[in-house]
């Protein structure tokens, strides 16, 4: 009976210590594809501009209809602020509800928030020329952090993969 007893403790041992490499991995993989998320959600904000550049220099569309179109797109769903904009600028001025929706959006990175709210004050306040200039800049500093999350992901990525694997192999191998 006790041999049995001793092989069921092994037997959980070494379920826990499975347990315990999954979760690590887990881990690992998690925080490399939170990098991967934020540079996908990056490149559909620079879409984005591409998209509103377009709008305002061939369809000559107000601030608000471009807010409504963005917001009907399934492709922006996940830009949170676009949906938030769209219900604040029924009951505020757009430049407010703009600044608005963009605090309102958690899953924005600092650098984000602060590269739409400069854009935001910025939008609809010239001619059709001179905002597709403002937005060129603008599409150009997120092409630079699109660099950036890119060698960030290729870089810590990949660490963060190794790290959770071999973290959890390192546990596994003290506790036997």
């Amino acid at each position: 009976m006790s041999e049995k007893y001793a092989e069921e403790i092994e037997m959980i041992k070494f379920i826990g210590i499975l347990c315990i490499f999954a979760a690590s991995s887990a881990s690992g993989l998690a925080m490399s594809d939170r990098i991967k998320c934020t540079r996908n959600r990056l490149e559909k904000e620079r879409k984005m501009l591409e998209e509103i550049s377009v709008m305002i220099r061939f369809s000559s569309l107000t601030l608000r209809e471009i807010a409504d179109e963005l917001n009907r797109s399934d492709t922006y769903s996940e830009i949170s602020f676009v949906r938030l904009l769209v219900s604040k600028a029924e009951q505020t001025c757009f430049p407010k509800a703009w600044e608005e929706s963009v605090l309102g959006d958690r899953n924005l990175t600092e650098s984000e928030r602060k590269l739409f709210l400069e854009l935001g004050e910025s939008l609809g306040t010239t001619d059709a020329e001179g905002q597709l200039s403002t937005i060129d800049i603008y599409k150009a500093r997120l092409d630079d952090m699109i660099e950036q999350e890119s060698e960030k992901y290729r870089v810590k990525g990949k660490m963060y993969r190794s790290l959770g694997i071999m973290f959890g192999a390192m546990i596994g191998i003290l506790i036997i």
